[in-house]
């Protein structure tokens, strides 16, 4: 059995490594090429240069050592049925990325900008360590596109050209993590090229508007492709549009819905030899409106409620007051229900816009103005005298209050008014012509608002002839 030693790139020729350590990494990385006599060792350069300058005794003890510890090793491999292979030279085969016709250049196939592309690259089974090696790239790829230690080119181009390169593939010895037999780092480079064309791209990924109303026509939308030539032809490649709503040949998306729901759909384009596909989703709903938003009146102190109502859209809804406005002080708005509630602090007119927005991101607004009214009192004033057949009219006075008010007389002495003068409720008016007695009439009289808030005030009318 004879012995050939093979320079191993990894290790420094300064280094003595131990005996111990001698025969491990012999045994480890020591390849067998199995020839006609079936009797050539391989020893790492490593190994080889270690046994120099030790005396001969020596050399001769360690390599019978390690002969005995490989010829263990061969014999159990033919026991087991294993077969430890026999490499060539590394290289690229020639069926991936065929060579160029009058040329050295490996040419890969084309691809096309903003298309996906992958292409694996690969050693030569049965050379070097293959599968056990690998990539990089010395030179720049399509834009877009990059090569992995495993080979593979992959990536979205986005720029249309031809790009040559060139890419080193090198075997993985066994003490980067290769297979126990490969016992080298050898390296080979072929230089490659990739065309990309100019593609046919959709400009548009989302349809404007992404959601439309029930029974409402759709404001029509229109797609555009570009790298395509003029004759382009619109289709849809798969799904379906909402009902009632179609895609024409010039790329024009239209109609009106008849079916609510999320409707999610294919378009292509193409224009002869190429094509281009995008996914579109529309959605359908009842269109958004708030019904209900009148508020009711308000008074410093009282209560306050007030819960807007909206159809359509998708819940859940939320509420919110917009463009700057801000409630009355002492009123709260819950964002869930629209709620407005509270007891108002501060009187006023609070102009407001109130908005309320859906799941998909639907907004409608309404324009309110909440009027806050002061406190309920009755003025006291004197009122003119009442003459005998005479007409008369006078009127009492309220300040603050929700309207409309309401007067009446709580008693008194004698508690009626003169004969042939009446009260009127509404406005608080004393009307009518005195047919009666004179004298006085002593009266306590009530006024009440339309949220309940009472006050009063005693008068005199004093009846003259």
């Amino acid at each position: 059995m004879s012995f050939a030693s093979r320079r191993d790139a990894s290790q420094s020729s300064s280094v003595r490594p131990r005996r111990a350590d001698l025969l491990n990494r012999t045994f480890t990385n020591a390849r067998l090429v199995i020839s006609g006599d079936c009797r050539d060792l391989r020893l790492p350069s490593g190994a080889s240069d270690s046994l120099k300058g030790r005396p001969a005794i020596q050399r001769s003890l360690i390599l019978m050592r390690i002969s005995r510890l490989l010829l263990l090793s061969v014999l159990a491999a033919a026991v087991a049925g294993v077969v430890i292979p026999s490499a060539g030279a590394l290289t690229f085969p020639d069926e991936i990325c065929p060579v160029a016709q009058g040329t050295v250049i490996k040419v890969c196939p084309a691809g096309e900008t903003a298309k996906p592309y992958s292409m694996q690259i690969k050693g030569r089974e049965g050379t070097g360590c293959v599968p056990y090696v690998r990539f990089k790239s010395v030179g720049a790829l399509p834009p877009g596109l990059t090569l992995s230690s495993d080979g593979l080119i992959s990536g979205t181009p986005t720029q249309p050209g031809e790009w040559t390169f060139w890419i080193d593939m090198q075997d993985i010895p066994s003490w980067e993590g290769g297979i126990f037999w490969c016992g080298d780092d050898k390296s080979t480079e072929r230089q490659f090229s990739i065309t990309i064309n100019p593609g046919i791209n959709i400009v548009q990924n989302a349809l404007n508007p992404k959601v439309t109303f029930l029974n409402k026509p759709y404001p029509g939308f229109q797609l555009s492709a570009s790298g395509a030539s003029s004759a382009q032809t619109w289709s849809v490649k798969s799904g379906a549009l909402p009902p009632g709503m179609t895609v024409g040949s010039n790329g024009v998306v239209s109609g009106t819905p008849t079916a609510a729901g999320d409707f999610t759909f294919v378009i292509q384009v193409s224009d002869g030899g190429r094509s281009d596909s995008e996914t579109y989703t529309l959605t359908v709903v009842e269109e958004l409106k708030i019904t209900q938003a009148k508020p009711p009146a308000a008074e410093v102190g009282q209560p306050f409620a007030m819960e807007p109502k909206a159809t359509g859209g998708r819940p859940a809804l939320s509420w919110s007051i917009e463009g700057g406005g801000s409630l009355p002080a002492g009123l709260t708005l819950d964002p869930t229900t629209g709620a407005i509630s509270g007891k108002p602090t501060l009187a006023g007119s609070y102009p407001l816009k109130l908005a309320v927005q859906d799941q998909l991101g639907l907004v409608q607004t309404v324009d309110i103005t909440v009027v806050v009214a002061t406190k309920l009192s009755a003025v006291k004033s004197a009122l003119p005298v009442v003459k005998i057949g005479k007409l008369y009219k006078a009127r009492l006075t309220a300040r603050g209050g929700a309207t409309p008010l309401k007067w009446r007389i709580l008693g008194g002495l004698p508690g009626l008014l003169p004969t042939g003068i009446k009260l009127n409720a509404k406005t608080g008016e004393f009307s009518g012509v005195a047919t009666g007695k004179t004298g006085l009439y002593r009266l306590r009289m009530q006024v009440t608002d339309k949220l309940g808030v009472k006050a009063s005030l005693p008068i005199v009318l004093k009846v003259v002839a």
